[in-house]
């Protein structure tokens, strides 16, 4: 059984993995959301339509940034799982190297036995042989 730190403490980086994946992913919504916003065409802007462009053009890029961003925290979020998952699962690694070691044995144990069936053939070969060649 765990100690009830190390459960805390592996409560708390659950949480802060859950916290870390809906800030990622609520960013990249918002941002992509008012990206389709922003294609809205308006023509009560006070701005001319070639600002307007230029001004649509530069929040869309901000906002595609934002959206990437949230992504690479997305992948860095992914690659701590996996080295979490990796590095403090220790019960399944043991349990891992306990079966090989047990298939290893009975591997080891058959062969063996088949070396020993092999040895007794050959003894019984050569012992004809040397009987046939010194006969």
């Amino acid at each position: 059984m765990l100690p009830s730190s190390r459960v805390n403490s592996t409560k708390e980086v659950h949480e802060a993995y859950a916290r870390r994946l809906t800030e990622a992913t609520n960013a990249m919504v918002s941002n992509y959301s008012a990206i389709i916003k922003s294609l809205k065409i308006e023509d009560d802007s006070r701005l001319t339509s070639t600002n307007q462009a230029f001004q649509d053009n530069y929040e869309a890029n901000v906002r595609c940034t934002n959206i990437i961003k949230a992504g690479q925290s997305l992948l860095t979020l992914i690659s701590d799982l996996k080295e979490c998952l990796i590095f403090k699962d220790f019960p399944a690694i043991n349990q891992n190297l306990s079966n090989q070691k047990d298939l290893l044995e009975q591997n080891k144990d058959m062969m063996n036995s088949e070396v020993d069936k092999i040895k007794e053939e050959v003894k019984v070969l050569l012992y004809e042989l040397e009987t046939e060649c010194y006969s």
